[in-house]
């Protein structure tokens, strides 16, 4: 008898570390238990240029040309409930952070805290307070939410990234809300604000059915104490059908004042189609008029007027829900010289930090290649 509950025993105590281990509950649950969601990705890519150099004007996370880049490495935590406090903070990390983190004033370090508030919700209205991304464009930060690999011209050229400050959502109806904010630089979401003066945000988002959705921003402020600022950014969307989505994203944006004259206004259209349940293609197509914005390769001096063009093809293969390969080519005009040439050696400083060769095109073009990993669970967008 000894011998068989000794037996027996044993069987127990070593069934012990597998029922702990089956019992003992992951990261997810103790985040999902507690209301926290967590999710991220890793994506990284290879850019082509015609033009035989390194730099790539006038573009955001594409700059460099001929290179590997880790483009962003992201991880977003959450507690967002519909009534109380929560927060959300989002970092990136990767060559876009260093493109980021240059947006709001904080260096050029490839560490960037893009997102961090706090959020009061209650009823239809919410309330975030802290750093948080723009209301305005089609385009947004996170490569995730993006049709294409590169971002528009008027991402880069017109729309700021993030903000500083406190914004207030309302949800007036079903079909209408309403967004009321005070920031820091229109320009940037600087943390470190050097005036007293400040940016208003006001939006609105009509969704008057299942398939269309139009959205409104505008920014206004006074930059440096001297020089107004004014964005405004409309988006229309049409899910013309189940696997077709057509966009368009129209901005006007001005500098004026203590000097300065600068005006760009754009409109980029969209069409994303569903091919098959695992490829989808995009096409995007945009015109930018700009005044004393962009520099030729051939004058120290910016043109009076000058015109931006570009069209991109994209393919998006989802090799699992959770992994994507993404194939693009990209076409940039211009009616001025203001693409670089690196044949040429010499040149001179662009104002900007930059150096333009005494040479260049009218033209510039690239094809890309990047793979997304994606993880957890994201936070829907607002």
């Amino acid at each position: 008898m000894n011998k068989y509950v000794g037996l027996l025993a044993s069987v127990g105590f070593a069934s012990v570390p597998a029922m702990a281990q089956a019992a003992a509950p992951t990261l997810s649950d103790v985040f999902g238990a507690s209301g926290i969601t967590a999710a991220g990705y890793i994506d990284g890519s290879y850019t082509a240029a015609f033009n035989k150099g390194q730099n790539i004007a006038y573009h955001t996370f594409d700059t460099d040309a001929n290179s590997f880049e880790l483009n962003q490495a992201a991880l977003t935590l959450s507690y967002l409930p519909t009534d109380g406090f929560g927060g959300l903070v989002n970092v990136i990390t990767g060559s876009d952070g260093k493109v980021i983190s240059g947006s709001y004033g904080d260096g050029s370090g490839a560490f960037a805290l893009t997102q961090a508030y706090a959020q009061w919700a209650h009823g239809n209205l919410t309330v975030i307070a802290g750093r948080f991304v723009t209301l305005s464009g089609f385009e947004v930060i996170d490569d995730t939410k993006n049709s294409n690999i590169s971002r528009s011209l008027l991402f880069q050229n017109a729309e700021p990234l993030v903000h500083t400050g406190i914004r207030a959502g309302y949800k007036v109806s079903d079909a209408i809300t309403a967004y009321l904010g005070v920031s820091n630089s229109a320009v940037s979401g600087s943390a470190q604000d050097a005036d007293k003066h400040k940016t208003l945000e006001t939006g609105v988002v009509l969704t008057p059915t299942s398939t269309v959705t139009v959205a409104v921003t505008n920014y206004y402020g006074v930059d440096g104490g001297a020089v107004n600022t004014d964005y405004l950014d409309v988006v229309a969307s049409l899910q013309a059908t189940k696997a077709l989505q057509l966009a368009i994203n129209a901005d006007y944006a001005r500098f004026v004042g203590d000097g300065v004259d600068i005006y760009v206004t754009g409109v980029a259209a969209y069409a994303n189609l569903q091919i098959t349940d695992s490829f989808k293609g995009s096409l995007r197509g945009e015109y930018l008029s700009t005044k004393n914005y962009t520099f030729t390769t051939d004058s120290t001096a910016p043109p009076p007027k000058s015109k931006l063009e570009e069209i991109t093809l994209t393919g998006d293969y989802a090799v699992t829900s959770s992994f994507d390969v993404l194939g693009e080519f990209r076409y940039d005009f211009s009616n001025h010289k203001v693409y670089p040439d690196p044949s040429v050696s010499t040149g001179f400083d662009d104002g900007e930090g930059g150096f333009t060769p005494a040479s260049g095109k009218k033209s510039q073009g690239e094809v890309l290649l990047k793979a997304i990993w994606k993880f957890g669970t994201p936070v829907p967008t607002t």
